[in-house]
């Protein structure tokens, strides 16, 4: 077995082999054994402790990595996450990285994740790093790396000289408490900046960039940048807006249809009126008509001429001439004036 001792016990002088120099009143030292005694708790052989530790925290994954120079069969690492606010745990692997995203949850809290070696009863010392999202906690000189976030995906759409940007706010894509509240972004077109925000409350976050006119028919480039709860996001979109034509083509195009749908309409208007005026005629016309196209009228005229000319039985009614000479005439009178003229004259001639 190895040599053990109490860390700082003082050992009974030795006398010196020949040639070396005895220091009189000190006490001399031995290295320090295999394993010793410490602080009450006994040490083994250190293992070589892992390096290069390192985090990523990114969208709230966060995944650990380290290396280790000595890998051996029975080789395991114990990882401990300590957050500030909440519990610590510990978790061991045997892979030389691990994803604590889910003993890291809060993205609010601030955490302190160490490192240790196993192997068999060797151990080595812990190697540790801190990480936060949260700028209340993050510290240049104790936090390594600054954990971000992806800007939200980013809708585009033109509208004449317009580009309509809209994505959803961080909170509504992450549920994180850290996120709940102004978002603040600027989007950069052609080295020109401009400022926007939106709050969790809002459906989109929308906003709209002016085009120059010489971005016409051309490809531009959107850089969008953003900050919440002091962690930075980043992205850019390439759009191609296409050529506008002119507004003066777009009047002249708007003139000629308002001009033909004009002239369609008067055409069309006349050909109404112009067989209005054949179908739908006045009464006078529609009288000197009725000899002519009603075939059913034209007997009725023929039998009454055939009657007026035997000068018999229409006119000279002794009977109804007794009985009202009056109204005799007025009938003679009715009847002349609803017969054809013609038939008028043939009847007088008789008479």
């Amino acid at each position: 077995m190895g040599e053990w001792r109490v860390v700082g016990a003082k050992e009974p002088d030795v006398k010196p082999e020949a040639g070396q120099n005895e220091a009189p009143g000190r006490s001399r030292m031995r290295e320090e054994p295999w394993w010793s005694l410490r602080d009450g708790g006994m040490r083994g052989i250190l293992s070589p402790s892992p390096t290069n530790i390192s985090v990523v925290c990114h969208n709230f994954v966060n995944v650990l990595y380290w290396n280790y120079s000595n890998p051996t069969e029975q080789l395991k690492f114990s990882v401990n996450v300590d957050p500030y606010e909440s519990d610590s745990q510990t978790v061991d692997t045997t892979q030389t990285y691990l994803d604590i995203s889910s003993y890291s949850r809060d993205g609010g809290d601030d955490y302190f994740v160490s490192v240790t070696a196993h192997d068999g009863q060797e151990k080595s010392e812990s190697v540790s790093i801190r990480f936060t999202y949260s700028k209340d906690y993050f510290d240049e000189n104790k936090h390594k790396y600054k954990c971000s976030l992806d800007f939200p995906a980013v809708n585009t759409s033109v509208h004449k000289d317009v580009i309509e940007a809209s994505f959803q706010h961080p909170f509504l894509l992450h549920q994180q408490n850290i996120l709940k509240q102004e978002f603040m972004y600027t989007v950069t077109l052609d080295e020109h900046r401009v400022l926007y925000s939106c709050f969790e409350d809002e459906e989109l976050c929308i906003a709209k960039i002016h085009l120059n006119q010489s971005a016409d028919g051309q490809c531009v480039e959107l850089k969008f940048k953003g900050t919440i709860a002091g962690i930075p996001s980043f992205t850019y979109r390439n759009i191609c807006v296409s050529k506008q034509m002119p507004e003066t083509d777009k009047t002249g195009l708007i003139t000629a249809l308002i001009g033909g749908g004009i002239v369609t309409l008067f055409i069309i208007m006349g050909v109404v009126r112009l067989l209005w005026r054949k179908i739908f005629i006045t009464p006078q016309g529609l009288q000197s008509l009725i000899p002519e196209q009603s075939p059913t009228i034209q007997p009725e005229l023929t039998d009454v001429s055939s009657m007026t000319s035997h000068d018999s039985i229409v006119v000279d009614l002794p009977e109804e001439e007794d009985v009202n000479n009056d109204n005799s005439e007025g009938f003679g009178r009715s009847f002349d004036y609803d017969r054809p003229k013609f038939l008028q004259e043939e009847s007088l001639e008789h008479n």
